[in-house]
């Protein structure tokens, strides 16, 4: 019980994390191409240079278009993104119950033979059991959401409503956030693509690749290799340094302290 609900916070605090980091990203990115394209578009309507009588509307039109996105852009893109945590998380959640009960099973059925038996005989072990799993350790996840909180703010931004501001002072806010973040990675985490081409690029993916660094999308058929179109170069953690904690002290699940002003 106690490994299958470690599972269960874990794997809910790794999704979140991941896909807030992504998330972020994604609306920083639109949020830029939506300015642009005003900056754009501003000085068409105000001087109506160059523009014909058919002209004008449609400029005019993709005006208010672009100002109704950018209205509802930053509750679209992280609306969007919860559900993504929430799908990729109930995704993964049943898979690790299932082999932490499988992995319970195993130990509870090897522990019950009596001693004298072990000595006799030695148990086969089956090609296809699973490997034991240990409870996972919420210390790791913990550290990187404090280290998150302390650059980049990242815990009081998403606990934040943001419906009392205006869309660019939430681009703001997510300016510095993205920074901060962007920073503690650098210092605690090294990340390094799977692919080295440019996405758009065609590359062969062969024979025995690892299916947990590539995921095949599209027509897949018979066997590899696998040609096909690079859409996303994924990433895998070279490096991680995290701060060292005491041999044998129990789980901190702080991230942030109060903070008290005395007077």
């Amino acid at each position: 019980m106690r490994a299958k609900n470690g599972w269960t916070a874990f794997s809910f605090i790794t999704c979140f994390l991941w896909n807030l980091i992504l998330v972020a990203a994604a609306y920083y990115v639109a949020r830029q191409v939506l300015l642009e394209m005003h900056r754009l578009l501003d000085p068409l309507l105000a001087s109506g240079t160059g523009l014909s009588e058919n002209v004008r509307p449609a400029v005019a039109g993709m005006e208010r278009l672009l100002s109704e996105l950018n209205k509802y852009l930053a509750s679209a893109v992280f609306a969007t993104g919860g559900i993504v945590t929430l799908l990729l998380w109930l995704t993964l959640m049943p898979q690790g119950r299932r082999l932490a009960d499988r992995a319970a099973v195993n130990s509870s059925t090897v522990s019950a033979k009596p001693v004298a038996d072990k000595a006799k005989k030695q148990p086969k072990v089956e090609a296809s059991s699973p490997p034991e799993l240990r409870p996972p350790s919420f210390q790791s996840a913990v550290q990187m959401l404090s280290i998150l909180q302390r650059e980049g703010r990242l815990i009081d931004f998403l606990q934040e409503d943001l419906g009392a501001y205006e869309d660019s002072q939430i681009g703001a806010a997510v300016r510095s956030i993205h920074q901060g973040c962007r920073d503690a990675l650098s210092e605690h985490v090294e990340l390094k693509p799977i692919y080295r081409e440019t996405e758009g690029d065609a590359v062969t993916v062969a024979p025995g690749f690892d299916s947990r660094a590539v995921r095949l999308t599209g027509n897949v058929a018979g066997n590899p290799p696998f040609k096909g179109v690079l859409r996303h170069r994924g990433w895998r953690i070279a490096r991680m340094e995290l701060p060292a904690t005491p041999a044998g002290a129990k789980e901190d699940l702080i991230v942030a302290p109060a903070e008290v002003e005395v007077q």
